[in-house]
């Protein structure tokens, strides 16, 4: 085993923007360079002959990159109040000096761009020498620019929908039609305050003939409903926060009967009717009041029970359908149950924070031997809204299916051409056990970054082998080296995130020999996530006096 260590970097973070008043340093950049002053035929006016003759000797002609940032801009920001310490021509941006709460005026201006760092550039100091990787995708839209992500960090990390929202991927256009016992409240808890005010609830419906209303009873659908839409920075955002959602009541609190499984396939019909993308259920079935109706295993072969047929004709029609495993891992059935066991869809397992199988989530194969579950996320301590409009944590397959919905939503919504089949294949086949999937946690966890290389053919990549990644001492204390060891040389991309969910370190791990300091910074705990062509790990740090 080869130690390798990190870049020499000499970290000295500063508060970012939480809760502070500063005034720090962010970049800004602009959309364009239009009805600029300047031309590139007469680059003399903007700059020197020297460079003008150094240009001509190596035969390098002048673009608009080469062009000044459009002065009426600058003056823009700087009517705001705003210090400006100088521009940036190349990459067509501003270092500007404020505070924190000034940040969303300057990004509603028409000509910003966004924000090229999401983060306050006093939170970091280099020591000289060394390089900093810039972004590949730097942030564009100025609503998801400075996303706090609080608690949730962890169950966006581990899929990268972080990464999915700072490209301006929300789910935006997609429907996802949630089937549940009832959304309790949902029509007034502050964490779906947006959603409502967007008017993006598209229809109810109640499958009991005792109901009328789907906000009147059941919470557990609140609970789910809570990991996909909800938007409360600093402390719970949803994978798909900008999905339109269709609520359906099919589940009966009070008592288990087949007669869930009918209410399952209306809820399956409606959804089709609305021209649902994507059902994400977290209901099961095995077990009922009367054990006569019970399921046997045998039965949970992709094509007997009446829920699992519901799910495969749902799936024919185009829709993608994300089902909870369940949650018997550690019961005598231990078995998935309807609908997780039919043919094409994604049922999900359950991993904790540091993406180990929770003990609780239902194993595979389906009885006809099929890999099940197909994917896993984060259900064990996934942080999500209570009724009462708190955020909490809870444990179940129940969240981490509908964590992959909104996964699927912003795939659908990137790949708006894609088959149903070509989504869910990159979300299997971008699984951090896809090279050789098991019936724990089926394809593994999946990747938002991993699937657009698969889903695109353009980006798409070889296989490559994950064999360990090792983070110590941890905890650390300030000023001490972390030293990280691996087993294999391929390329790997590093960044480090604060609790609150802010990028503030990224860089590419080589095989050289590196090292990395934790210098002056607020104790707490941090995340390294480690990315490669097939694979991602999220290993949490703890920063000590």
């Amino acid at each position: 085993m080869k130690k390798l260590v990190l870049f020499c970097f000499l970290i000295g973070i500063s508060p970012l923007t939480n809760g502070q008043i500063g005034p720090y340093r962010y970049l800004i950049q602009f959309k364009d360079k239009s009805n600029s002053s300047f031309s590139i035929q007469n680059p003399s006016s903007f700059v020197s002959q020297k460079s003008i003759d150094r240009r001509k000797k190596n035969n390098i002609v002048f673009t608009e990159q080469d062009l000044p940032v459009n002065n009426s801009y600058l003056k823009e920001i700087s009517a705001l109040g705003i210090k400006i310490i100088y521009p940036l021509k190349w990459i067509n941006s501003v270092l500007i000096q404020t505070s924190p709460d000034k940040i969303k005026t300057i990004l509603a201006n028409k000509n910003v761009k966004g924000m090229y760092f999401p983060f306050a550039l006093d939170s970091l100091t280099v020591k000289s020498g060394n390089k900093i990787t810039i972004p590949k995708n730097p942030v564009s839209n100025s609503t998801l620019a400075d996303i706090s992500y609080g608690n949730s960090i962890t169950q966006n990390l581990q899929l990268g929908t972080d990464k999915m929202h700072s490209n301006g991927i929300t789910g935006k256009n997609t429907i996802i039609t949630l089937l549940d016992e009832g959304f309790l409240n949902a029509n007034v808890v502050n964490y779906l305050q947006s959603l409502r005010d967007q008017k993006r609830i598209l229809a109810t419906l109640c499958t009991s003939p005792n109901r009328n209303n789907v906000y009147n009873e059941g919470s557990h659908g609140t609970n789910v409903m809570s990991t996909i839409a909800a938007y409360v920075p600093d402390k719970l955002i949803g994978t798909a926060f900008n999905a339109t959602f269709a609520l359906a009541q099919t589940e009966e609190g009070l008592t288990e009967f087949p007669v869930e499984e009918v209410n399952w396939l209306r809820g399956a019909e409606w959804a089709d009717s609305l021209g649902t993308d994507i059902i994400s259920s977290s209901l099961g079935y095995s077990t009922f009041d009367n054990s006569y109706y019970n399921h046997s295993y045998n039965n949970l072969d992709g094509k007997t029970v009446l829920s699992t047929l519901a799910a495969n004709w749902a799936s024919e029609k185009g829709i993608i359908c994300v089902i909870s495993a369940g949650n018997e891992g550690a019961k005598v059935w231990k078995y998935i149950s309807s609908p997780a066991d039919a043919l094409d869809i994604l049922s999900v397992g359950a991993v904790d924070s540091k993406a180990i199988k929770a003990s609780f989530s239902s194993f595979g194969p389906s009885f006809d031997q099929r890999i099940k579950p197909d994917v896993a996320a984060m259900g064990q301590s996934t942080v999500l809204g209570s009724i009462s409009s708190t955020i909490t944590t809870g444990n179940g397959t129940s969240f981490s299916a509908p964590l992959i919905a909104g996964l699927t939503a912003g795939l659908i919504e990137k790949f708006p051409n894609k088959t149903a089949k070509q989504i869910m294949n990159g979300i299997r086949k971008s699984g951090t056990l896809s090279l050789s999937p098991d019936n724990n946690l089926g394809y593994g966890i999946p990747n938002y970054e991993r699937a657009l290389a698969i889903i695109d053919p353009i980006m798409s990549v070889e296989p490559s082998s994950f064999e360990g990644i090792n983070v110590f001492p941890n905890p650390i204390s300030v000023g001490q080296k972390l030293s990280m060891q691996r087993n294999n040389k391929e390329f790997i991309q590093v960044q480090l995130f604060n609790g609150q969910g802010q990028e503030i370190l990224q860089f590419d791990w080589s095989s050289d020999v590196k090292e990395i300091y934790f210098g002056p910074m607020q104790t707490g705990k941090y995340y390294f996530r480690f990315t490669s062509q097939l694979f991602q790990k999220v290993t949490p740090i703890y920063l000590s006096n």
